[in-house]
Protein backbone atom coordinates (compact mmCIF):
# COMPACT_ATOMS: atom_id res chain seq x y z
CA UNK A 1 0.00 0.00 0.00
CA UNK A 2 2.84 2.36 0.96
CA UNK A 3 4.58 1.47 -2.31
CA UNK A 4 1.45 2.38 -4.28
CA UNK A 5 1.12 5.67 -2.42
CA UNK A 6 4.73 6.53 -3.17
CA UNK A 7 4.22 5.71 -6.86
CA UNK A 8 1.10 7.87 -6.97
CA UNK A 9 2.96 10.79 -5.38
CA UNK A 10 5.84 10.45 -7.86
CA UNK A 11 3.44 10.46 -10.80
CA UNK A 12 1.63 13.48 -9.36
CA UNK A 13 4.91 15.34 -8.97
CA UNK A 14 5.93 14.49 -12.52
CA UNK A 15 2.59 15.70 -13.81
CA UNK A 16 2.91 18.92 -11.85
CA UNK A 17 6.41 19.40 -13.23
CA UNK A 18 5.16 19.04 -16.82
CA UNK A 19 2.32 21.49 -16.19
CA UNK A 20 4.71 23.94 -14.56
CA UNK A 21 7.20 23.64 -17.43
CA UNK A 22 4.42 24.46 -19.91
CA UNK A 23 3.16 27.47 -17.97
CA UNK A 24 3.77 30.81 -19.65
CA UNK A 25 6.00 33.29 -17.85
CA UNK A 26 4.72 36.77 -17.02
CA UNK A 27 1.21 38.11 -17.52
CA UNK A 28 -1.03 35.87 -19.57
CA UNK A 29 -4.47 35.82 -21.18
CA UNK A 30 -6.82 33.12 -22.39
CA UNK A 31 -7.74 32.71 -26.03
CA UNK A 32 -10.32 30.28 -27.43
CA UNK A 33 -9.45 29.21 -30.96
CA UNK A 34 -11.86 28.23 -33.73
CA UNK A 35 -12.12 24.59 -32.61
CA UNK A 36 -12.89 25.53 -29.01
CA UNK A 37 -9.45 24.98 -27.53
CA UNK A 38 -8.61 27.22 -24.57
CA UNK A 39 -5.04 28.46 -24.91
CA UNK A 40 -2.91 30.43 -22.46
CA UNK A 41 -0.93 33.16 -24.22
CA UNK A 42 1.24 36.14 -23.34
CA UNK A 43 -0.60 39.47 -23.22
CA UNK A 44 1.47 40.69 -26.19
CA UNK A 45 2.47 38.42 -29.07
CA UNK A 46 5.83 39.07 -30.72
CA UNK A 47 7.09 35.68 -31.93
CA UNK A 48 4.96 33.48 -34.23
CA UNK A 49 5.72 30.34 -36.24
CA UNK A 50 3.33 29.40 -39.09
CA UNK A 51 2.32 25.73 -39.29
CA UNK A 52 2.12 25.60 -43.09
CA UNK A 53 1.96 27.58 -46.36
CA UNK A 54 -1.56 28.90 -45.83
CA UNK A 55 -0.77 30.17 -42.33
CA UNK A 56 2.41 31.68 -43.73
CA UNK A 57 0.50 33.65 -46.39
CA UNK A 58 -2.13 34.96 -43.98
CA UNK A 59 0.33 35.80 -41.20
CA UNK A 60 2.46 37.70 -43.70
CA UNK A 61 -0.52 39.85 -44.63
CA UNK A 62 -1.24 40.71 -40.99
CA UNK A 63 2.25 41.51 -39.71
CA UNK A 64 5.53 40.47 -41.30
CA UNK A 65 7.45 41.40 -38.15
CA UNK A 66 5.86 38.58 -36.12
CA UNK A 67 7.70 35.77 -37.95
CA UNK A 68 10.45 33.93 -36.07
CA UNK A 69 10.41 30.98 -38.49
CA UNK A 70 8.82 30.02 -41.81
CA UNK A 71 7.07 26.80 -42.80
CA UNK A 72 8.86 26.57 -46.15
CA UNK A 73 11.55 28.43 -48.03
CA UNK A 74 10.58 31.09 -50.53
CA UNK A 75 11.36 30.54 -54.20
CA UNK A 76 13.38 33.04 -56.22
CA UNK A 77 10.16 34.21 -57.89
CA UNK A 78 8.56 34.83 -54.48
CA UNK A 79 11.59 36.43 -52.85
CA UNK A 80 11.24 39.59 -54.92
CA UNK A 81 8.08 40.49 -52.99
CA UNK A 82 9.06 39.21 -49.55
CA UNK A 83 10.65 41.06 -46.63
CA UNK A 84 14.36 40.05 -46.89
CA UNK A 85 14.47 39.23 -43.16
CA UNK A 86 12.15 36.27 -43.71
CA UNK A 87 14.53 34.74 -46.24
CA UNK A 88 17.03 34.08 -43.46
CA UNK A 89 14.66 32.51 -40.90
CA UNK A 90 14.72 28.82 -39.87
CA UNK A 91 12.27 26.46 -41.61
CA UNK A 92 9.98 24.46 -39.33
CA UNK A 93 7.99 22.51 -41.94
CA UNK A 94 4.29 21.80 -42.35
CA UNK A 95 1.95 20.37 -39.71
CA UNK A 96 -0.98 19.53 -42.00
CA UNK A 97 -1.32 19.22 -45.74
CA UNK A 98 -1.41 16.89 -48.72
CA UNK A 99 2.02 15.61 -47.78
CA UNK A 100 2.99 13.92 -44.54
CA UNK A 101 3.74 16.30 -41.69
CA UNK A 102 7.28 17.65 -41.75
CA UNK A 103 6.89 19.56 -38.48
CA UNK A 104 8.09 17.51 -35.51
CA UNK A 105 7.93 18.29 -31.80
CA UNK A 106 11.69 18.02 -31.31
CA UNK A 107 12.45 20.75 -33.85
CA UNK A 108 9.79 23.03 -32.34
CA UNK A 109 11.19 22.52 -28.83
CA UNK A 110 14.75 23.20 -29.99
CA UNK A 111 13.65 26.30 -31.88
CA UNK A 112 11.65 27.53 -28.91
CA UNK A 113 14.79 27.47 -26.75
CA UNK A 114 16.36 29.97 -29.17
CA UNK A 115 13.36 32.10 -30.10
CA UNK A 116 10.84 31.79 -27.25
CA UNK A 117 7.88 31.20 -29.58
CA UNK A 118 4.65 32.78 -28.35
CA UNK A 119 2.35 30.70 -30.56
CA UNK A 120 2.35 28.38 -33.57
CA UNK A 121 -0.38 29.48 -35.96
CA UNK A 122 -2.48 26.98 -37.93
CA UNK A 123 -5.00 28.29 -40.48
CA UNK A 124 -7.36 26.53 -42.88
CA UNK A 125 -10.12 23.95 -42.72
CA UNK A 126 -10.65 22.14 -39.43
CA UNK A 127 -9.79 18.46 -39.82
CA UNK A 128 -11.81 15.93 -37.81
CA UNK A 129 -8.85 15.17 -35.55
CA UNK A 130 -7.54 18.71 -35.25
CA UNK A 131 -8.30 19.20 -31.53
CA UNK A 132 -6.55 15.97 -30.59
CA UNK A 133 -3.65 16.69 -32.96
CA UNK A 134 -3.02 20.20 -31.70
CA UNK A 135 -3.43 19.26 -28.05
CA UNK A 136 -0.94 16.43 -28.57
CA UNK A 137 1.82 18.50 -30.16
CA UNK A 138 1.20 21.37 -27.73
CA UNK A 139 1.62 19.04 -24.75
CA UNK A 140 4.82 17.58 -26.23
CA UNK A 141 6.41 20.94 -27.02
CA UNK A 142 4.94 23.21 -24.32
CA UNK A 143 4.41 25.74 -27.13
CA UNK A 144 0.84 27.05 -27.69
CA UNK A 145 -0.80 26.04 -30.98
CA UNK A 146 -3.85 28.01 -32.16
CA UNK A 147 -6.22 27.29 -35.04
CA UNK A 148 -8.12 29.88 -37.11
CA UNK A 149 -10.70 28.84 -39.74
CA UNK A 150 -10.15 30.18 -43.24
CA UNK A 151 -11.50 27.79 -45.82
CA UNK A 152 -13.98 29.63 -48.03
CA UNK A 153 -13.89 33.23 -49.25
CA UNK A 154 -16.70 34.10 -46.84
CA UNK A 155 -14.47 33.00 -43.93
CA UNK A 156 -11.79 35.60 -44.64
CA UNK A 157 -13.31 38.70 -42.96
CA UNK A 158 -14.03 36.87 -39.70
CA UNK A 159 -10.66 35.13 -39.76
CA UNK A 160 -8.86 38.47 -39.79
CA UNK A 161 -10.84 39.73 -36.80
CA UNK A 162 -10.04 36.54 -34.89
CA UNK A 163 -6.41 36.66 -35.99
CA UNK A 164 -6.12 40.25 -34.81
CA UNK A 165 -7.44 39.19 -31.41
CA UNK A 166 -5.07 36.21 -31.22
CA UNK A 167 -1.95 38.13 -32.20
CA UNK A 168 -2.64 41.35 -30.27
CA UNK A 169 -3.20 43.28 -33.52
CA UNK A 170 -6.95 44.03 -33.40
CA UNK A 171 -6.80 47.25 -35.44
CA UNK A 172 -4.84 45.61 -38.25
CA UNK A 173 -7.13 42.58 -38.25
CA UNK A 174 -10.18 44.83 -38.50
CA UNK A 175 -8.61 46.86 -41.33
CA UNK A 176 -8.08 43.78 -43.47
CA UNK A 177 -11.49 42.37 -42.52
CA UNK A 178 -13.21 45.59 -43.61
CA UNK A 179 -11.42 45.57 -46.97
CA UNK A 180 -12.41 41.97 -47.72
CA UNK A 181 -16.01 42.51 -46.57
CA UNK A 182 -16.36 45.49 -48.91
CA UNK A 183 -14.83 43.55 -51.80
CA UNK A 184 -17.12 40.55 -51.31
CA UNK A 185 -20.15 42.85 -51.13
CA UNK A 186 -19.06 44.58 -54.34
CA UNK A 187 -18.79 41.26 -56.14
CA UNK A 188 -21.98 39.80 -54.70
CA UNK A 189 -23.84 42.82 -56.08
CA UNK A 190 -22.17 42.56 -59.48
CA UNK A 191 -22.54 38.81 -59.89
CA UNK A 192 -26.20 38.98 -58.82
CA UNK A 193 -26.79 41.50 -61.61
CA UNK A 194 -25.00 39.25 -64.10
CA UNK A 195 -27.17 36.34 -62.98
CA UNK A 196 -27.34 33.56 -65.56
CA UNK A 197 -25.31 35.51 -68.11
CA UNK A 198 -21.95 34.26 -66.91
CA UNK A 199 -19.18 33.73 -69.44
CA UNK A 200 -17.92 30.16 -69.73
CA UNK A 201 -14.34 29.30 -68.85
CA UNK A 202 -11.89 26.57 -68.01
CA UNK A 203 -8.88 26.79 -65.72
CA UNK A 204 -5.93 24.79 -67.07
CA UNK A 205 -3.34 23.99 -64.42
CA UNK A 206 -0.96 21.85 -66.51
CA UNK A 207 -0.45 20.28 -69.93
CA UNK A 208 1.41 17.02 -70.50
CA UNK A 209 1.28 15.87 -74.11
CA UNK A 210 -2.36 15.14 -74.92
CA UNK A 211 -3.31 15.36 -71.23
CA UNK A 212 -4.77 18.62 -69.98
CA UNK A 213 -5.37 19.12 -66.26
CA UNK A 214 -8.22 21.36 -65.13
CA UNK A 215 -9.91 22.33 -61.87
CA UNK A 216 -13.36 20.76 -61.66
CA UNK A 217 -16.57 22.35 -60.44
CA UNK A 218 -17.26 22.31 -56.72
CA UNK A 219 -13.63 21.94 -55.71
CA UNK A 220 -12.19 24.07 -52.91
CA UNK A 221 -9.66 25.18 -55.54
CA UNK A 222 -12.47 26.17 -57.95
CA UNK A 223 -14.35 28.53 -55.65
CA UNK A 224 -13.43 31.72 -57.52
CA UNK A 225 -13.87 30.36 -61.06
CA UNK A 226 -17.21 28.76 -60.12
CA UNK A 227 -18.30 32.11 -58.72
CA UNK A 228 -17.06 34.39 -61.49
CA UNK A 229 -17.89 32.22 -64.50
CA UNK A 230 -19.55 29.10 -65.82
CA UNK A 231 -16.85 26.51 -65.12
CA UNK A 232 -17.21 23.95 -67.92
CA UNK A 233 -15.04 21.32 -66.24
CA UNK A 234 -16.85 18.35 -64.72
CA UNK A 235 -17.44 18.16 -60.95
CA UNK A 236 -14.06 17.69 -59.31
CA UNK A 237 -12.87 14.14 -58.70
CA UNK A 238 -9.41 15.00 -57.40
CA UNK A 239 -8.96 17.12 -54.32
CA UNK A 240 -5.54 18.41 -55.29
CA UNK A 241 -4.72 21.80 -56.74
CA UNK A 242 -3.69 20.17 -60.02
CA UNK A 243 -7.25 19.09 -60.76
CA UNK A 244 -8.44 16.31 -63.06
CA UNK A 245 -7.08 14.95 -66.33
CA UNK A 246 -8.78 15.57 -69.69
CA UNK A 247 -7.87 14.96 -73.33
CA UNK A 248 -7.69 17.51 -76.13
CA UNK A 249 -10.89 16.02 -77.54
CA UNK A 250 -12.61 16.83 -74.24
CA UNK A 251 -11.38 20.42 -74.44
CA UNK A 252 -12.62 20.87 -78.00
CA UNK A 253 -16.08 19.68 -76.95
CA UNK A 254 -16.23 22.17 -74.08
CA UNK A 255 -15.43 25.19 -76.30
CA UNK A 256 -15.12 27.81 -73.50
CA UNK A 257 -15.42 31.57 -73.93
CA UNK A 258 -12.25 32.05 -71.85
CA UNK A 259 -9.23 29.89 -71.09
CA UNK A 260 -7.37 30.71 -67.89
CA UNK A 261 -3.93 29.10 -67.65
CA UNK A 262 -1.87 28.46 -64.54
CA UNK A 263 1.53 30.09 -64.36
CA UNK A 264 4.60 28.00 -65.24
CA UNK A 265 8.24 28.94 -65.62
CA UNK A 266 8.79 30.42 -69.05
CA UNK A 267 4.99 30.68 -69.51
CA UNK A 268 5.18 27.10 -70.81
CA UNK A 269 1.50 26.16 -70.70
CA UNK A 270 0.33 29.51 -72.04
CA UNK A 271 2.70 29.21 -74.99
CA UNK A 272 1.60 25.65 -75.70
CA UNK A 273 -2.02 26.79 -75.98
CA UNK A 274 -1.27 29.84 -78.07
CA UNK A 275 0.92 27.97 -80.55
CA UNK A 276 -0.67 24.50 -80.47
CA UNK A 277 -2.35 23.58 -83.75
CA UNK A 278 -5.23 21.70 -82.12
CA UNK A 279 -5.86 24.52 -79.68
CA UNK A 280 -6.25 26.83 -82.69
CA UNK A 281 -9.58 25.11 -83.40
CA UNK A 282 -11.06 26.90 -80.37
CA UNK A 283 -12.57 30.37 -80.92
CA UNK A 284 -11.20 31.47 -77.52
CA UNK A 285 -7.67 30.89 -78.79
CA UNK A 286 -8.27 32.52 -82.16
CA UNK A 287 -9.96 35.50 -80.46
CA UNK A 288 -7.14 36.02 -77.99
CA UNK A 289 -9.22 35.08 -74.92
CA UNK A 290 -6.45 33.01 -73.33
CA UNK A 291 -4.92 34.51 -70.19
CA UNK A 292 -2.22 33.37 -67.80
CA UNK A 293 -2.84 33.78 -64.07
CA UNK A 294 -0.27 36.15 -62.55
CA UNK A 295 2.21 34.78 -60.03
CA UNK A 296 3.95 36.81 -57.36
CA UNK A 297 4.52 36.25 -54.53
CA UNK A 298 1.83 33.56 -54.93
CA UNK A 299 -0.32 32.23 -57.76
CA UNK A 300 -3.41 34.45 -57.81
CA UNK A 301 -5.60 31.40 -58.46
CA UNK A 302 -4.40 29.48 -55.42
CA UNK A 303 -1.58 27.13 -54.45
CA UNK A 304 -2.64 27.03 -51.70
CA UNK A 305 -6.03 28.79 -52.00
CA UNK A 306 -5.77 31.75 -49.65
CA UNK A 307 -6.16 35.50 -49.65
CA UNK A 308 -4.47 35.91 -53.06
CA UNK A 309 -7.66 34.49 -54.57
CA UNK A 310 -9.16 37.90 -53.89
CA UNK A 311 -6.75 39.21 -56.54
CA UNK A 312 -8.08 36.63 -59.00
CA UNK A 313 -11.61 37.91 -58.35
CA UNK A 314 -10.56 41.49 -58.97
CA UNK A 315 -8.70 40.47 -62.12
CA UNK A 316 -11.25 38.08 -63.65
CA UNK A 317 -14.24 40.28 -62.82
CA UNK A 318 -12.74 43.20 -64.71
CA UNK A 319 -11.47 40.96 -67.52
CA UNK A 320 -14.72 39.11 -68.20
CA UNK A 321 -17.30 41.77 -67.25
CA UNK A 322 -15.60 45.17 -67.74
CA UNK A 323 -18.93 47.01 -67.90
CA UNK A 324 -19.99 45.63 -64.50
CA UNK A 325 -16.60 45.78 -62.75
CA UNK A 326 -15.52 49.05 -64.27
CA UNK A 327 -12.25 50.04 -62.62
CA UNK A 328 -8.60 50.45 -63.43
CA UNK A 329 -7.15 46.99 -62.85
CA UNK A 330 -3.64 48.36 -62.24
CA UNK A 331 -4.90 50.63 -59.47
CA UNK A 332 -6.80 47.84 -57.74
CA UNK A 333 -3.85 45.45 -57.91
CA UNK A 334 -1.49 48.10 -56.55
CA UNK A 335 -3.91 48.75 -53.69
CA UNK A 336 -4.04 45.06 -52.77
CA UNK A 337 -0.27 44.57 -52.83
CA UNK A 338 0.27 47.62 -50.70
CA UNK A 339 -2.35 46.62 -48.12
CA UNK A 340 -1.72 42.87 -47.88
CA UNK A 341 1.92 42.42 -48.90
CA UNK A 342 3.34 45.83 -47.93
CA UNK A 343 4.84 46.00 -51.40
CA UNK A 344 4.53 48.99 -53.73
CA UNK A 345 4.30 47.77 -57.30
CA UNK A 346 6.14 49.74 -59.99
CA UNK A 347 4.94 49.95 -63.58
CA UNK A 348 7.62 47.40 -64.48
CA UNK A 349 6.38 45.06 -61.74
CA UNK A 350 2.85 45.24 -63.09
CA UNK A 351 3.99 44.61 -66.65
CA UNK A 352 5.92 41.57 -65.46
CA UNK A 353 3.09 40.22 -63.27
CA UNK A 354 0.35 40.66 -65.86
CA UNK A 355 2.28 40.07 -69.05
CA UNK A 356 -0.35 37.61 -70.36
CA UNK A 357 -3.21 38.60 -68.04
CA UNK A 358 -4.60 41.56 -69.96
CA UNK A 359 -6.41 41.85 -73.30
CA UNK A 360 -4.13 42.85 -76.12
CA UNK A 361 -4.69 46.34 -77.57
CA UNK A 362 -7.26 46.36 -80.37
CA UNK A 363 -4.65 46.94 -83.09
CA UNK A 364 -2.48 44.12 -81.76
CA UNK A 365 -5.49 41.79 -81.60
CA UNK A 366 -6.33 42.52 -85.21
CA UNK A 367 -2.76 41.83 -86.28
CA UNK A 368 -2.67 38.64 -84.21
CA UNK A 369 -5.41 37.14 -86.38
CA UNK A 370 -3.30 37.51 -89.52
CA UNK A 371 -1.03 34.65 -90.61
CA UNK A 372 2.08 36.81 -90.31
CA UNK A 373 1.50 37.45 -86.60
CA UNK A 374 0.22 34.05 -85.48
CA UNK A 375 1.73 31.49 -87.85
CA UNK A 376 0.37 27.98 -87.68
CA UNK A 377 1.50 25.19 -90.01
CA UNK A 378 -1.17 24.40 -92.56
CA UNK A 379 -1.08 20.73 -91.65
CA UNK A 380 -1.66 21.57 -87.97
CA UNK A 381 -4.63 23.76 -88.80
CA UNK A 382 -6.15 21.03 -90.95
CA UNK A 383 -5.63 18.49 -88.15
CA UNK A 384 -7.35 20.78 -85.68
CA UNK A 385 -10.30 21.36 -88.01
CA UNK A 386 -10.59 17.64 -88.64
CA UNK A 387 -10.69 16.88 -84.94
CA UNK A 388 -13.31 19.57 -84.39
CA UNK A 389 -15.42 18.07 -87.17
CA UNK A 390 -15.17 14.60 -85.64
CA UNK A 391 -16.14 15.93 -82.21
CA UNK A 392 -19.10 17.82 -83.64
CA UNK A 393 -20.23 14.69 -85.47
CA UNK A 394 -20.06 12.61 -82.31
CA UNK A 395 -22.06 15.25 -80.50
CA UNK A 396 -24.84 15.06 -83.12
CA UNK A 397 -24.94 11.26 -82.86
CA UNK A 398 -25.46 11.24 -79.06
Amino acid sequence: MKTMMKLFMILALLSATVVASCSAAGETRTFIDDVGREITLPIDINAVSPSGPLAQIVLYSLDQDLFVSVSSEFTDAQAKYIDPRLLTLPVTGQFYGSKASTMNPESIMELDKQLNIDVVLDIGEAKQTIKVDLDDIQSKTCVPFAFITQNRLEDIPGSYVKLGELLSRPERGQELSDYVSALLTEFDTGMTAIGDNKKSLIYVTAIDGNSVFMIGRGSYHAEVIDYIGDNLAKPAAAGSGMGDEYTMEDILQLNPDYIIVGYADGHTYYNQIITGSMWQSLPAVRNGDVYEAPYGPYNWMGGPPSIQRLLSMIWLGNLMYPDMFDYGIDDRVREFYSLFFKYDLTDADLDDLMVYAKPAPASASAQATTPTQAPAPLFGVLVGLAVATVVAGRGRNR
